[in-house]
């Protein structure tokens, strides 16, 4: 790029006006110009050159210039590309250049300036009424230019008079040119042959004689040619023919600079169809061979016509801001000229304080997304953009979705996207249009980061404008952000499993777009919910899009048996036992993380990473100020775990498969174990209950520690996308290892998966948080390890105590906000066993909440103490739950038969940790 000093200058307080440009320095296509200019000055001096021509060298029968040999250019750009913003500067200037008048201190002097032209007119076809002829506006001009000559010698009155006499001559042939009828039918043979000829006569003259009007204006004013410009004639398609063969046929003279402003790909099908109607009425009777034949010779009529009327060479192609930009810096003025920013500046910050984008690609892809639309759809955009950032009524979020909103508005009517609601603030109505735009772009990873990436160009300006709507409806907010991120990520990624397992993507879209209705329905995408209530459902959906007869434990979900046929060791029992325990410390967290799956003949169990999550997004919701009411609401979302709720199994495109069903319990079978959504519930033992009201305690000091840590929380889709994609394929890693038959497993796999899974979803947000979390300008900067653990969480430990020779970045809570509002949940450090983690000593629980206690600057409270963990009693007691594989059958029935047992020592329960 070239230095600021040179810089295009952009006004957007002129952006939404028809103001012409005053200046070179704002003419945003002044290389398309400089390159006009200089093709102008060439054609007319060839021009000029054959006109003084020996005889010899000019046919006999020339009337004046050949046919063909008028100065046509044609200004091509797309709507919205700035060509009437060009058209009008062109038709201003090029009469000035090299005269000292308007001259352009930008102006290139090695450019030879040496045009002499006089403006005729400025003409839009598409404000002419249909009924009039083109050629009259000209000729009307034409005449008001002899009027108001400024010559009055005797060679101007001269030249006058030879303007009156073949102006008067062009009667006859207009007479011709209205098309009314002859009025000959009735004469005689004779007389009829004298009119006819006089008619053809006129007919034919009509061309030389507007030359020499042409001509003798020229001459008076003593220009070498007359600017035509013609805007938007492709507007109106019964008019824009006509102008098309009015230039072909009468203006073809180079005294006639026409500039002519359009969509070459427009003007394409107007040609097409003009001779696609000749043919029209003799296509009858013609075969198949011959009307491919027919539509073969219109394309090259409409191809040659095109390159004769608008040769290549005299094409000026606008470009669009991104292209211009590589090679010319731009600096815009912002409305109430409060900043000049450059306009890759002004660009990126509505992508970091709006879209709250932090990815250096990201904000780049962005850029070029915004840049590559029409220039008036930039430039009112810009301007919107800081006309409300500016205010103070305004967020920089809320300015720069109402911007992009408007921008790419027939982008989401077309797409069916509910945009009254989004505007009002529905996150609801925001999710359903991410999910449904991301299951029609297709890509099941990715399309839920909301990025301009996809081959349709109307998907693109919608994803931007619903990712400005997510990062304004989540800014400060992670109740919203974790529901937008399961209810659009998590959707997008079961719709794809599920057509995946079912066949449905080969079999047509019309069944996929039932499968999409109905998935959308189980998990209520565009209905108001809650996470909780979407992570119940999820979980089953996720189960029943497997077939595998292994263990029920796959993508941070676990089967657990709940009745006791044979030797299996039900859940209920061990966390009845566990809360009887003399050394429990609080309710388990483990508790408030299953949910029921009815099936057609039973229920089962299970275990969710996801109904922890879920729970969490649920209580974050609630109003911390409201302290009377906090306890007893908080109480309120705990038991609706507690008690078990229960959802039934999908039943879309009969996923569901009876085989093993029978071999499952029923909850008859369970003993009088509590489980059933309208009549389960624990026991009001004294202890039980002082677990509980402990647990809430907790959670209630911890909600208070997350208050002030929100208004760090900057969220993008982009980073929503990212946590769920490294989350989702960490369980599904976990989950395969946790399958695997290892007989130090069999006593604790489903704590032991919990707590991993657990430690994954701490580790998702940690890790994409520090390269996609929006955060203000002077925060540190750094990389950390992008690993994922696998079977042991001493990885994410690491991660937060940093060693002191360590390159990875130190973390805070202003750098990843909701890492530490999820690492330090006790629900979720409910669910990992207390104790030494890896081989070294000092990596212990006990140290990491230490850290968390640290970087959060609090000291240890009831919220964040080392009694929030399980302890080792309740770890191990409800370890022994029996998991169950498909079907319901045990995990291991030689593993149950064994006896129970306790880690012998410390020494022992550490080795079953590494």
């Amino acid at each position: 790029m070239s230095d600021t000093s040179n810089a295009i200058v952009i006004d957007l307080n002129s952006s939404n006006h028809s103001q012409p440009v005053a200046e070179g320095s704002q003419l945003i296509q002044r290389v398309a110009y400089e390159n006009l200019l200089s093709k102008l000055s060439e054609d007319i001096k060839q021009a000029q050159d054959f006109a003084k021509a020996p005889p010899k060298h000019r046919n006999v029968d020339d009337d004046g210039y050949p046919l063909g040999s008028g100065l046509t250019y044609f200004i091509d750009g797309t709507r919205g590309a700035g060509k009437s913003t060009f058209l009008r500067y062109a038709y201003q200037h090029l009469g000035h250049q090299g005269k000292g008048e308007r001259q352009d201190l930008y102006n290139d002097p090695k450019i030879n300036r040496s045009v002499n032209v006089l403006p005729l007119m400025y003409l839009d076809p598409s404000r002419i009424e249909s009924s009039e002829h083109v050629l009259l506006h000209i000729l009307k001009r034409l005449k008001h230019l002899e009027k108001c000559c400024p010559d009055r010698s005797a060679a101007g009155e001269r030249e006058q008079e030879v303007f009156r006499k073949s102006f008067k001559d062009l009667a006859g042939g207009l007479h011709v040119l209205s098309g009314s009828k002859s009025g000959l039918d009735d004469l005689d043979a004779e007389l009829f042959l004298d009119h006819g000829l006089e008619r053809a006569a006129d007919s034919q003259r009509l061309r030389s004689k507007l030359h020499t009007v042409i001509s003798s204006v020229c001459t008076m004013y003593g220009a070498d040619a007359l600017v035509l410009a013609i805007d938007d004639a492709d507007t109106k398609a019964e008019l824009a023919m006509e102008v098309l063969e009015c230039l072909r046929k009468y203006l073809d003279s180079p005294q006639v600079v026409a500039l002519v402003t359009g969509d070459l790909e427009m003007y394409s099908l107007l040609v097409q169809n003009h001779f696609q109607k000749d043919f029209a009425s003799e296509d009858r009777g013609l075969n198949a061979d011959r009307r491919k034949q027919q539509d073969r010779m219109v394309e090259h009529l409409e191809d040659q016509y095109l390159l004769k009327l608008f040769p290549i060479q005299r094409r000026v192609q606008l470009k669009t801001l991104h292209t211009l930009s590589e090679r010319q810096t731009y600096s815009v003025i912002t409305p109430g000229g409060a900043s000049n920013p450059t306009l890759h500046s002004a660009v990126d910050q509505i992508s970091t304080q709006g879209l709250r984008l932090r990815s250096k690609a990201d904000k780049t892809l962005f850029r070029e997304h915004v840049l590559k639309l029409p220039v008036r759809s930039v430039l009112q955009l810009l301007s919107s953009y800081f006309k409300l950032s500016e205010s103070e009524s305004a967020k920089t979020t809320d300015a720069a979705s109402e911007a992009l909103r408007a921008t790419a508005l027939s982008s989401l009517y077309r797409h069916d996207v509910d945009v009254e609601s989004i505007a009002e603030g529905d996150l609801h109505a925001t999710i359903e249009a991410a999910f449904n735009l991301s299951v029609r772009d297709g890509e099941p990873d990715t399309a839920v980061y909301l990025r301009p990436q996809s081959r349709d160009a109307s998907l693109r300006s919608a994803y931007v404008s619903l990712a400005a709507d997510v990062a304004r409806l989540c800014e400060n907010d992670p109740a919203r952000a974790i529901i937008y991120m399961l209810v659009t990520a998590g959707s997008s990624n079961i719709f794809h499993l599920v057509a995946k397992k079912n066949g449905t993507a080969s079999v047509g879209a019309e069944n996929a777009s039932e499968l999409q209705k109905k998935i959308k329905q189980y998990l209520s995408v565009g209905r108001t919910d809650n996470a909780l209530n979407w992570s119940w459902h999820a979980t089953a959906a996720l189960i029943g899009a497997t077939k595998s007869k292994d263990l029920e434990l796959r993508q941070g979900i676990v089967g657990v048996r709940t009745g006791k046929r044979g030797d299996a060791r039900a859940f209920d029992d061990q966390l009845k036992e566990a809360l009887n325990g003399k050394d429990s410390r609080a309710f388990p967290a483990i508790a408030f993380s299953q949910s029921g799956v009815k099936r057609s003949n039973n229920t089962q169990r299970y275990l969710s990473i996801f109904n922890t999550l879920g729970l969490i997004a649920n209580l974050l919701e609630l109003d911390v100020s409201s302290t009377p009411d906090l306890k007893k609401s908080i109480s309120d979302q705990l038991n609706k775990v507690r008690n078990t709720p229960t959802v039934s199994l999908p039943n879309w495109s009969d996923l569901i498969s009876s085989e093993g069903e029978d071999e499952s319990e029923s909850e008859s079978e369970r003993g009088g174990a509590p489980g059933d959504v309208e009549k389960a519930e624990l026991s009001k033992e004294s202890a039980e209950r002082t677990a509980l009201e402990s647990l809430v305690s907790r959670v209630e000091q911890w909600l208070k520690l997350c208050e002030p840590l929100k208004k760090y929380f900057h969220p993008s889709a982009v980073l929503l996308g990212k946590i769920w994609n490294r989350l989702y394929f960490s369980l599904d890693n976990i989950s395969s290892n946790m399958r695997a038959t290892n007989e130090t497993l069999e006593s604790e796999r489903c704590v032991k998966a919990m707590e991993l899974f657990s430690w994954a979803l701490i580790n998702a947000c940690l890790v994409e948080e520090v390269d996609y979390h929006h955060r203000d300008v002077g925060s540190a900067e750094g990389t950390i390890n992008r690993s994922n653990p696998r079977s042991s969480g001493e990885l994410v430990i690491r991660k937060f105590i940093r060693a002191a020779d360590s390159k990875d970045i130190d973390v805070t809570p202003t750098i990843a906000p909701l890492t530490f509002m999820i690492a330090s949940c006790p629900l979720l450090l409910g669910l990992i066993k207390d104790g030494q983690k890896g081989l070294a000593k000092d990596l212990t629980m006990q140290r990491f909440v230490q850290a968390l206690g640290e970087k959060l600057n609090i000291e240890t409270s009831a919220a964040l103490n080392q009694d929030v963990m399980c302890d080792q009693q309740t770890w191990s007691i409800i370890g022994e739950t029996t998991v169950t594989r498909s079907g319901g059958s045990p995990a291991d029935t030689k593993a149950e038969a064994k006896p129970r047992t306790r880690p012998a020592s410390k020494k022992a329960e550490q080795a079953k940790e590494n």
